[in-house]
């Protein structure tokens, strides 16, 4: 699919297209979900408003790593919730995935950036970063 994702793909997919869901199936309004990973890692990214953006990033708290957001615009995608689950079956230390939701408020273009890093080391400790560029459209 190349570099740039595009919510409105959803409708040519069809019902049960990878990475997205329908408000049209209950008669709503088209409303997406788009699904972003590492592998997304400076892409770009076309939604419409009242999207549903979720990104997971594998992370390790037991080595003090946590994913950090860096920069972005709330008016134009707003943070619903974030959340950490361990992978199944890890033990202890084992490490995870980081979630974030976000929704889609207006138009506009907004950066993600998130970093993986030591807070209490500052950014000399940062090993990874992520962005992603969102193009929202009414």
């Amino acid at each position: 699919m190349g570099l740039c994702r595009v919510a409105s793909l959803a409708v040519l997919l069809g019902p049960g297209g990878p990475g997205t869901s329908h408000g049209a199936e209950t008669g709503g309004p088209h409303v997406a979900t788009i699904t972003l990973t590492r592998a997304d890692n400076g892409s770009a990214v076309a939604l419409r408003v009242g999207d549903r953006l979720v990104l997971r990033l594998d992370e390790n708290p037991a080595t003090g790593y946590r994913w950090a957001m860096e920069t972005h615009d709330d008016n134009i995608v707003s943070l619903q919730h974030q959340e950490y689950g361990p992978f199944p079956h890890a033990g202890v230390g084992g490490g995870g995935q980081r979630s974030w939701t976000f929704i889609a408020q207006k138009a506009g273009t907004d950066t993600l950036q998130l970093k993986l890093w030591r807070a209490w080391e500052g950014d000399s400790s940062i090993t990874r970063r992520f962005t992603v560029t969102l193009h929202v459209r009414a």
